[in-house]
């Protein structure tokens, strides 16, 4: 067993050898300063503050992205909606979606021509931190019994 080739640090130093070190020398192996943990916490609250912010920002994008998708889908079926115009429909109506509460809509008439040409615009309307955004949707039509 004596053959063996022992690692360095497997041998304990005897007497006063590990003991004896001054004081400059156990200053400069114990640990970290003051002011570098101070430093490394300041990084550290920097870079969360930035991930907390990046991250804000990406939920906002994702709401945003949501809505378009609802006012998408909602413009196409009232779209669908007023397909089959009625002699008791007006010119211009405007309403709320009834399982969409926060989204409003709008419609609006406008004669292109006397012979029977109506450019007919759909608009959804919904609130979004704080500002009223909106998205349209324009369609020609035929509707020669149609008056203003």
């Amino acid at each position: 067993m004596n053959n063996l080739i022992k690692p360095v640090w497997w041998e304990r130093p005897s007497g006063r050898e590990g003991r004896g070190r001054s004081r400059a020398e156990a200053r400069s192996h114990g640990g970290f300063v003051l002011l570098e943990v101070i430093l490394a916490a300041t990084l550290l609250a920097i870079a969360l503050v930035a991930l907390v912010d990046c991250l804000s920002r990406c939920v906002a994008a994702a709401r945003s992205v949501r809505s378009y998708g609802v006012s998408e889908t909602l413009l196409a079926n009232k779209s669908f909606e007023f397909r089959v115009e009625r002699p008791t429909d007006f010119i211009d109506q405007e309403g709320v979606f009834a399982d969409y509460p926060d989204f409003r809509w709008s419609r609006t008439l406008e004669a292109v021509d006397d012979k029977g040409l109506w450019k007919q615009t759909i608009t959804v309307h919904w609130q979004e931190r704080g500002q009223t955004v909106s998205d349209s949707l324009v369609e020609y039509r035929y509707l020669p019994e149609k008056q203003l």
